[in-house]
């Protein structure tokens, strides 16, 4: 019920609950109208005007039809006092009014009609302007709420969804969509407010600009939308405001969608019967079909179809993502990678479920099924073709081997779990650096956290497992399911226990400091004890594979250990681009400039760490 009670609220977002009282209003207005007097009719004749039947017309008080030229009035239409002047494309002002357009059912404030071939059943509200627009029509009710197919593109995870959803809401009903009474009070929700706020014509909101527009066909167009060199737009909600402007450029085709405040679609991109949450950018020929495009998303030159696609995910150049649950997001799709190999002779009914940071390298073939929801930032290496598996190893690298040298089927690929902390470190920061960067405002840091409680969970786990496996020389699915379609060889497996080892020690470490900083009175506890003072059942959880420190000043020393380690990485893995560069190219030193931005991030947060702990180290001694 509470989660419901939440619905309400989203519901009553005054992007458009404001606008179903201004439409009331609206239609409660006749009294403001008055007939043109046959002075006018005379004067807008004269100006080259037509109307069937100029009764119909209804203008303000303070009407004056000075500033309408050249146009045909059919039906109803209400016309304001116009007044002042707008910008157009171009920063060139030009005075409100109507010219070279027809108009037909429409209410227009003080905006700019300027050669629309066709408007009609639209409401124009006040400082928008309409320059050379093919037709604007409405021919019925709008439509605010979507059904979209994702997952599997035979259906089975349907979301109906409304404009403003959001990220954790999204999620919240794919977690509860198997219970009947809440599907059922969800969709009986959303239906009365449907109902509620249903409107009878097309909007443009205050300050909206079209311009060189082709087609708009029964949308919702928030105030201060930018909209210009647009092919068509039709069945579409677009929220925007001037704080959080939306703009749709150059050929794009957008229809039975839904797009948030802030959001760019651009360069011939298409997006039919989607969903685009805030601050995303979709543009250079994409193509994206009944998917959800999640928060401070990049998507260019790729498809994505039947997909929910998490926060500060890139697709680029001619990539595929097919039938993917991606809430987690923070992915990568290089060049020609292709996630979505589910048409291989069967029914297209497979799916994909990729962990937080999932990069996909150039090239790669992805079959399905495939789950990859507990190896957050997993890397798999170009070229490489997967199998279908269940792969639960956080950090992994999964690269081409030599499976047929153990005798085991080519099919196999090598996996090395733990790689991305130990060996990337560079990457995961520089991705880290641009999430706080794109994500400001948008997207809490907590969510793309290298240490979020799901993440260090799977990292947890995978440590237990790899544990406790007997030591042999190789290792597959059928010693460990969590490896997924691959083989492990056993210095690997050395290699992966020390890697989750060295992260979780310094999850649980910087827990200790921050405990500390919050109630200095737990200085004089051992670190296990501090952490069965923290909330949560996790940290009551014994750790039977790490060592821990006997004192704080200790525990404090072996953190500002692992933080230097961790940021020498950082430095290391980006001395050794440069290195290779210098190799190849005589110019490199001239022509890759040091990003000093992202090298002033990674020292700001390991100086951090250092401080913090010099200063509860230096009070700790003191107090002993």
């Amino acid at each position: 019920m509470q989660r419901l009670l939440k619905l309400k609220k989203y519901l009553r977002n005054p992007n458009l609950s404001l606008f179903s009282e201004n439409s009331r209003i609206q239609k409660n207005m006749e009294d403001k109208y008055r007939p043109l007097t046959p002075s006018e009719i005379e004067v807008l004749e004269k100006n080259g005007n037509r109307c069937e039947d100029w009764s119909r017309i209804r203008v303000e008080t303070n009407f004056s039809p000075s500033r309408i030229y050249r146009s045909v009035f059919i039906g109803s239409v209400y016309l304001p006092a116009f007044y002042g002047t707008l910008l157009l494309p171009g920063d060139v002002s030009f005075p409100t009014g109507i010219y070279d357009s027809l108009l037909h059912n429409c209410t227009i404030e003080n905006a700019l009609v300027y050669r629309v071939s066709m408007l009609s059943n639209v409401f124009v509200s006040r400082g928008a302007v309409l320059q050379n627009v093919g037709t604007l029509v409405s021919s019925g009710k709008l439509h605010f709420l979507n059904t979209l197919t994702i997952g599997n593109e035979c259906g089975g995870r349907e979301l109906t969804l409304f404009p403003d959803a959001t990220q954790d809401f999204i999620e919240i009903f794919l977690a509860n969509k198997n219970s009947q009474e809440y599907y059922e009070l969800y969709h009986k929700l959303l239906k009365e407010w449907e109902t509620e706020i249903q409107i009878p014509f097309g909007f443009i909101g205050s300050g909206a600009v079209l311009s060189n527009v082709g087609v708009v066909r029964n949308s919702w167009i928030g105030p201060h939308a930018r909209i210009e060199g647009a092919s068509k737009i039709r069945a579409s909600i677009i929220l925007s405001s001037l704080e959080e402007t939306t703009g749709i450029y150059d050929s794009v085709i957008l229809e039975k969608s839904m797009v948030q405040e802030s959001c760019m679609l651009h360069s011939s991109a298409q997006v039919k019967n989607s969903l685009i949450l805030k601050k995303a950018k979709i543009g250079k020929m994409a193509l994206v079909t009944s998917s959800i495009i999640s928060n401070c998303c990049h998507i260019e030159e790729a498809e994505v179809s039947c997909s929910f696609v998490g926060p500060l995910t890139q697709l680029h150049h001619h990539s595929l993502l097919i039938s993917a649950l991606w809430p987690k997001g923070c992915g990568n799709l290089g060049y020609g990678a292709n996630v979505g190999s589910n048409h291989t002779g069967r029914k297209p009914d497979q799916e994909i479920h990729p962990g937080q940071g999932t990069f996909f390298g150039l090239g790669v073939n992805v079959k399905f099924p495939a789950n990859f929801k507990d190896s957050p930032f997993l890397m798999i290496a170009s070229g490489v073709t997967t199998s279908p598996q269940l792969l639960q190893m956080p950090f992994a690298l999964i690269r081409s081997g030599s499976p047929e040298k153990y005798g085991l089927s080519s099919e196999l690929n090598e996996i090395v779990p733990g790689w991305g902390y130990a060996k990337n470190a560079f990457a995961i920061s520089r991705n880290l650096h641009k999430y706080a960067q794109r994500g400001k405002n948008f997207v809490v840091p907590d969510f793309y956290s290298l240490y979020s409680t799901s993440n260090v969970r799977a990292v947890y786990s995978a440590m237990l497992k790899l544990q406790e496996l007997p030591v042999q020389e190789i290792y597959t699915a059928k010693d460990l399911a969590a490896l997924g379609s691959n083989y492990m060889r056993e210095p690997v497996r050395q290699f992966a226990l020390l890697s989750y080892r060295h992260y979780l020690e310094r999850f649980f470490l910087e827990s200790i400091l921050k405990a500390i900083e919050s109630d200095s009175s737990l200085v004089v506890l051992s670190p296990k004890e501090i952490l069965r003072t923290l909330p949560g059942e996790f940290f009551k959880e014994k750790i039977p594979y790490l060592e821990w420190p006997s004192t704080v000043p200790e525990a404090l020393k072996r953190l500002r250990l692992l933080s230097k380690q961790w940021y020498e990485n950082i430095l290391a893995g980006e001395e050794r681009d440069k290195e290779r560069g210098r190799q190849i190219f005589e110019d490199y030193e001239d022509s890759h400039p040091e990003d000093k931005e992202f090298r002033e991030f990674v020292k700001i947060q390991y100086e951090q760490i250092i401080r913090r702990c010099q200063s509860i180290l230096k009070e700790s001694r003191e107090e002993i």
